[in-house]
């Protein structure tokens, strides 16, 4: 009996310690009032002074109650030496009480991420309160700071943009780009090279001065790719590059084109099938020569402005021709930029091992002497079909071959 209650004397104790009762300060979690978190969904991360940082959080728009007029959403910052550090104060210093475990989306601003991301990188693969599946983007030519604050307003946060534009061709089609922390790491990983999704901030021409609250005083587009080497931004792929990528990785296959016959027709046409093969050419000695991408693609006729007659056999070829050669001229661009980069952004190394496990260890051991050399070639078979017109569809015919 009293063994018993020296035992339960002793758990009590323990409890009263844990909960903090005689000290103050126990060891298990503070008590929090759910009215007072403030859920953090988007960060920002800038260059500071020196080798600090500068660390930028934003809420959804705010609502006390379901009837109440919403707010713009909270924003707050705090310089730091580490991304740990500037997020430990902010929920030691802050009105309220903000939380990261609702955490969507990451932007860094383009001084940072030239200076290099991989305290960023280290911090959410460790945080047990940061989650894997954030989302990274790169704000070109300016400060996620400056994005976070310029897309707020009463009805709108970053969040709400940083959403829809996931939603895009590209980032959002049916093979989604890879832009999360963990497929950033694993491209890291694979050769050093990784590739995150560029934004620019631009004026919004909807903006008021004289009501600053209802509309955001900036915009956010989408701008190409942001180049990773070795955790560093080297630089940017826009326009063809951009689009080659995409194209070649299999994640833009909603893309569009607009081409123009010899008659001055316009055919609008929808990108929505691609298939690569993979050709090489090795020497007797195990070296890589050649490498070649042959893209099978199909597009669907979506409009067509002038006299041309779309079930005409010539038209038909003129057309499968010049989309052809439009695919091609942007994929080409994509590996051209690959290899003066010599940054193997579309991971083909990883891709010939897997193909041509007999050579592995040659590829894996010589590729950065083999890749800046290697004869890169792009063929395109194309197809344009009018799936959506059941009275006249398209005939059965070849595929066309072109843009070699």
């Amino acid at each position: 009996m009293v063994r018993r209650r020296v035992l339960a004397l002793v758990a009590g104790a323990a409890a009263l310690y844990l909960i903090g009762t005689w000290s103050g300060d126990g060891l298990l979690p503070k008590a929090k009032d759910i009215a007072e978190v403030k859920l953090m969904r988007t960060m920002a991360v800038d260059k500071g002074e020196e080798n600090g940082l500068l660390l930028t959080v934003s809420g959804d728009v705010q609502k006390d109650s379901p009837d109440s007029q919403t707010r713009p959403p909270m924003i707050l910052n705090q310089p730091a030496l580490t991304v740990f550090g500037g997020c430990t104060r902010l929920q030691e210093n802050s009105e309220g009480d903000p939380e990261f475990g609702h955490l969507a989306e990451c932007v860094v601003g383009e001084e940072y991420a030239r200076r290099g991301i991989e305290d960023l990188a280290d911090f959410l693969e460790r945080d047990v309160s940061m989650r894997m599946e954030t989302k990274l983007f790169v704000v070109a030519g300016d400060t996620g700071e400056a994005a976070l604050r310029g897309a707020a307003s009463q009805n709108s946060a970053i969040t709400d943009y940083l959403t829809s534009i996931s939603k895009n061709p590209g980032l959002g089609g049916r093979n989604p780009w890879p832009y999360t922390m963990r497929e950033y790491i694993s491209q890291q990983e694979d050769n050093g090279v990784a590739l995150l999704p560029a934004l620019t901030l631009e004026d919004n021409p909807d903006f008021d001065p004289s009501d600053r609250e209802k509309q955001p005083e900036k915009i956010l587009k989408t701008a190409g790719f942001a180049l990773f080497q070795e955790q560093r931004l080297t630089g940017f792929l826009t326009g063809e590059e951009s689009q080659g990528v995409s194209l070649l990785t299999g994640n833009d296959v909603l893309d569009a084109f607009e081409i123009t016959l010899k008659s001055g027709t316009v055919a609008g046409i929808r990108l929505i099938d691609t298939k690569c093969r993979y050709e090489t050419r090795f020497a007797p000695d195990g070296t890589l020569e050649a490498v070649t991408l042959r893209l099978i693609v199909r597009g669907d006729l979506n409009q067509l402005t002038g006299a041309a007659d779309p079930m005409d056999e010539e038209t038909l070829r003129e057309m499968e021709q010049a989309f052809c050669a439009q695919i091609h001229t942007v994929s080409q661009a994509a590996l051209s930029r690959s290899q003066r980069e010599n940054a193997d952004f579309l991971h083909l190394r990883r891709e010939l091992v897997c193909r041509y496990p007999l050579h592995a260890t040659g590829l894996t051991e010589h590729w950065d002497t083999w890749f800046p050399n290697v004869a890169l070639n792009v063929t395109v078979e194309g197809q344009i079909q009018r799936s959506y017109d059941i009275d006249r569809p398209a005939p059965e015919k070849e595929v066309r071959r072109g843009g070699e």
